[in-house]
């Protein structure tokens, strides 16, 4: 493979992942290039004939045609293959960072953020897609007066040098006054944030809002002073680009006037190119301000993909080994189990010196088949933390996860969580049913009446008609979706808690009892006392550690009334 001539990342990933387009779009911007330069040519020499002869003459004119055609046909190649490599690009980092999220374990992914995540998923690798076709052009631009130059040079040296020295000094000062403007860039990024805060908190919180006047008249006057701000820094901030364009725009006019004032003072034979010379020059001007835009693009380029791979590598790394191993064979067990246990299970939350914050266990707990286990516990008690560590979704530090009483091996662990259905209190409701398998409305009806959801969801090409519902009625879909994928250990976080009382007294005394009928392994947390008397076995957290445990009596299939 080619090294980069300089050490960049972002050549060393193009050269990886696109080489062969890499060159054609190499060639395509030189032959582009030369085009411009022999159309400039052709315009010099057609001028200097109509003054000679009348006429620019026929040869000159097909010249013109087929120059005019090959300069089309390879900035068009250069522009759509540089778009579609970019898309691909861009495709694979996307995939390879979603496959990097799905692999990777729920502790890694909560330390990371949701808005981190979106920010590389979307933002760096959107500002990428966007900015590569873009580098291309400023690629292809900086080619073009490397041509402009050797032709600026035939026609005069000092015209070159003075033409080439003039534009450098004017991107040198669009470059020094630039600092200050990305400053005000930030400022006014930083600003109108504080505007979308607040536009933010009167939208959704739009109902506190009308229930208090002076809540409504604070909030209005802080998005005000906040739009005030904000546009105060806009102002500035476009009073800066306006001077900054104009320095420019005046610059490059001064150069123009350096070429036919200056030039012939320097030279006795300027005057017979003065025309084609102080052309270039300006043919030099839209080049020069290309290249001098596109190149901070270059260092945005590099951080967006910079963002990218470390995200990728901080994900691969969660992951671990097991990631990147081979499927392992599949595990006996895991798709009928009788009983899964957790037996001496630590695990504590860390922050970011690695220090301990919360901490559960050791917990020592089991559930069978057949059976209704509830876990109860006060807020922050540990009781999802525990539902965590039995579904497989964060590592133990110490203890182990059994299952028919044989440890879960780690490499394993995906094969345990394909064979539950759960439902946690902040669960997500999909419209489309994924992985669920190919279902009908009819195979969904007796749910959906059973839920009492017939009225208000069908099912269509394998998705929910509508899934914008209370919470209380999505959790009802997810039931469904539960009962769809039939397996053996359902868990259930506070499923209840957002019923209304009548179908609260449904789940407790129906729906729950019908699962266990099934005989299926059903952990239930909650906080519904009224109803403990229905469960086969109990669990209660307290501040990270199992406090009262209650079990059903030893072949007696009558639930106890003392679990409380």
């Amino acid at each position: 493979m080619t090294r980069p001539p300089f050490n960049s990342n972002l050549a060393r990933v193009i050269l990886r992942e696109i080489p062969e387009n890499l060159r054609l779009v190499s060639w395509m911007n030189v032959l582009s290039a030369i085009a411009t330069a022999t159309l400039l040519w052709l315009v010099q020499a057609a001028t200097q004939a109509t003054q000679d002869d009348g006429q620019p003459g026929l040869r000159l004119v097909l010249m013109y045609v087929v120059t005019i055609t090959l300069f089309g046909i390879s900035h068009n190649v250069t522009l759509v293959t540089a778009s579609h490599d970019a898309e691909r690009l861009i495709h694979g980092f996307r995939l390879r960072l979603f496959d990097a999220v799905r692999r990777s374990d729920l502790v890694t992914v909560e330390k990371i953020g949701r808005a981190a995540l979106n920010g590389v998923l979307v933002q760096d690798t959107q500002a990428l897609g966007s900015i590569l076709p873009l580098l291309v052009i400023g690629a292809q631009q900086a080619v073009m007066l490397v041509f402009l130059a050797l032709y600026l040079a035939w026609l005069s040296p000092i015209a070159c040098v003075l033409a080439f020295g003039f534009a450098g000094l004017a991107v040198a000062v669009r470059y020094a006054r630039m600092h200050g403007f990305r400053k005000q860039l930030m400022e006014t990024v930083a600003a109108e944030a504080d505007v979308f805060d607040g536009l933010t908190d009167m939208l959704r919180g739009f109902k506190e809002v009308r229930m208090s006047r002076p809540r409504a008249d604070a909030l209005t006057q802080a998005i005000g002073r906040a739009s005030a701000r904000a546009c105060t820094v806009n102002i500035a901030t476009k009073t800066q680009w306006g001077r900054n364009f104009s320095l420019i725009e005046v610059m490059f006019y001064t150069l123009i006037g350096l070429m036919v004032f200056v030039v012939p003072l320097l030279t006795t034979d300027f005057h017979t190119v003065v025309v084609p010379a102080t052309t270039a020059a300006l043919f030099i001007v839209g080049p020069v301000s290309t290249v001098s835009f596109v190149t901070p693009m270059l260092t945005q380029a590099e951080m967006s993909l910079a963002n990218i791979e470390a995200m990728e590598e901080r994900l691969r790394e969660a992951a671990g080994p097991i990631a990147a191993a081979a499927e392992p064979e599949p595990v006996d067990g895991f798709d009928n189990p009788t009983s899964i246990a957790l037996s001496g299970a630590r695990f504590a939350y860390r922050d970011a010196r690695d220090n301990p914050i919360f901490a559960v266990g050791p917990l020592d707990a089991s559930f069978h088949a057949g059976e209704i286990s509830f876990i109860t516990g006060g807020n922050g008690s540990g009781k999802s933390t525990m539902l965590r560590l039995l579904t497989g979704l964060m590592p133990l530090d110490e203890g182990a996860l059994l299952v028919d009483g044989k440890p879960v091996p780690t490499a394993a662990m995906q094969q345990w969580r394909d064979n539950i259905s759960a439902i946690f209190s902040d669960y997500h409701l999909s419209r489309r049913l994924y992985g669920v398998g190919p279902v009908t409305d009819a195979d969904a009806a007796p749910l959906l009446e059973r839920l009492e959801m017939r009225d208000k969801v069908s099912i269509a090409d394998g998705c929910f008609s509508t899934t914008s519902l209370s919470t209380g009625q999505r959790k009802r879909l997810a039931l469904v979706v539960a009962r769809l994928e039939d397996k053996k250990v359902i868990v259930l976080d506070e499923w209840a808690a957002d019923q209304d009382p009548h179908f609260r007294k449904i789940f407790y005394e129906e729906l729950l009892p019908e699962l266990r009928a099934m005989g299926k392994i059903v952990i239930c947390v909650t906080h519904d006392d009224r109803w403990f008397h229905l469960a086969d076995r109990a669990y209660h957290m307290n501040e990270g550690r199992l406090e009262t445990i209650s079990h059903a009596a030893p072949g007696n299939p009558t639930p106890r009334q003392d679990i409380m």
